[in-house]
């Protein structure tokens, strides 16, 4: 109970990835082996325009039902009736956790932050449950695969709604960048030292978020006996997904904000490296566009912002993921005297820009990281640098490089106009 006597906001823990038989071990060990837990659920048609959802508790399956949204699903919302479910949950079920566990296509964090902020029938979801930990199943035997793979969701059925064009290497560095907490499971792995490079994998895009790991237990003399519905499989302690109020949706919005921190190098192992690139030059945008191949040579995954000379107001999202690279605009840099434009900004991003300030940059720069097995990193670092602006082309000043030509005009846009 809260000091005012209200009944504390039930906490829920949001499990989500691609390896779906992960999450659902991970569901029934946790409803079976922690007293007061129930696990909600939800799946969505491959149209998005149908979704389901199923509550278990330790005894099974109490309740369920399906309902038809107004819209298809989003990979990032759910639809209100689901919001409703929980709500009514978190009002007079009496259960002291929940497992909400999503269909591969949903992003965890995102569903997480929809959760915080949602109201139902004027109600804040938020007084009656709160998000405790973000988590993402991994199938050790198939990430590093899934990080590699070019094909669409919607290949594998896997796709959230009809407009849904991610990749599945997309969805799969998502899951890992989003979680709090990564489960994993490598049963009857054939090459356990994939197996090693693939936690490698997971220490450098997860870096911020714990790991547990789900076994079949083999050994008969481990003094556990294990549940008929577990299926023989166990892991350490469900308590890594709960109780842990690991879940913070500040970092999440900056995260997915217009200008994200970029992730901090660790150290190499088993061939997986990181390395972040940096210039307060601005790039030039042909040079860049010519040298993408082989920039993204070897990158499983890179992620960071950038800023083109011809562009001086855009910040540019740079985002790839196996084959798929994107670059797109997502808001322009703080200018130095608008004050109702920092007051937009977040307080992170006010601070960094307060700190990183330049007199003739501003805020501006670029910020790149990069992962990727056996990446030559003095090989990469100097096919950026190549394409940033010579001296010769900073001193003709801001005015000058914007009539340059643009190979990423049809994708981005026009730069809108100076302040």
């Amino acid at each position: 109970m809260t000091p005012q006597g209200e009944p504390r906001p039930m906490p829920v823990t949001v499990l989500g990835g691609l390896a779906t038989g992960v999450r659902d071990c991970v569901a029934d060990l946790a409803r079976i082996e922690t007293s007061g837990l129930a696990v909600l659920a939800v799946r969505v048609d491959s149209d998005g325009r149908t979704a389901s959802w199923q509550l278990y508790d330790r005894s099974g399956p109490v309740d369920g039902g399906s309902l038809k949204p107004s819209r298809p699903c989003s990979p990032c919302q759910l639809p209100p009736g689901l919001l409703a479910v929980l709500l009514r949950l978190a009002r007079t079920a009496g259960y002291r956790h929940l497992l909400l566990t999503l269909p591969p296509g949903m992003q965890a964090d995102l569903i997480a932050l929809d959760v915080t902020h949602s109201h139902v029938c004027g109600q804040a979801l938020a007084d009656h449950l709160r998000v405790d930990t973000v988590a993402a199943a991994v199938n050790l035997a198939r990430l590093e695969d899934d990080l590699g793979c070019g094909d669409r969701l919607a290949d594998h059925a896997l796709a959230i709604g009809p407009d849904d064009g991610r990749s599945v290497a997309e969805a799969a560095a998502r899951h890992l960048e989003g979680a709090d907490v990564v489960v994993t499971s490598n049963v009857n792995d054939p090459d356990p030292t994939a197996s090693a490079r693939a936690v490698a994998l997971l220490r450098h895009l997860a870096s911020r978020a714990s790991m547990t790991h789900i076994c079949h237990d083999h050994l008969p003399a481990s003094g556990r006996e294990m549940p008929a519905a577990a299926g023989g499989f166990w892991m350490p302690t469900p308590s890594a997904l709960i109780g842990g109020n690991r879940f913070d949706a500040d970092d999440v919005r900056e995260r997915h904000g217009p200008l994200s921190l970029p992730r901090q190098p660790c150290a190499p192992e088993f061939g997986v490296r990181t390395t972040r690139w940096s210039s307060r030059r601005p790039l030039h945008a042909q040079r860049l566009a010519d040298a993408l191949g082989q920039i993204c040579a070897s990158v499983i995954r890179s992620r960071g912002h950038l800023w083109l000379a011809n562009r001086p107001q855009s910040i540019h999202r740079w985002e790839s993921a196996g084959e798929h690279l994107a670059i797109q605009t997502t808001g322009t840099w703080l200018p130095e005297n608008d004050g109702k434009a920092w007051q937009a900004a977040s307080a992170r991003r006010r601070t960094f820009a307060a700190l990183l300030w330049d007199p003739y940059y501003g805020e501006r720069r670029c910020e790149l990281t990069f992962t990727g097995i056996d990446l030559d990193v003095p090989a990469l670092h100097e096919r950026l640098n190549s394409c940033l602006l010579t001296d010769a082309e900073l001193s003709l000043g801001m005015e000058e490089w914007q009539l340059s030509d643009d190979p990423f005009a049809d994708a981005l846009g026009a730069d809108p106009p100076s302040h």
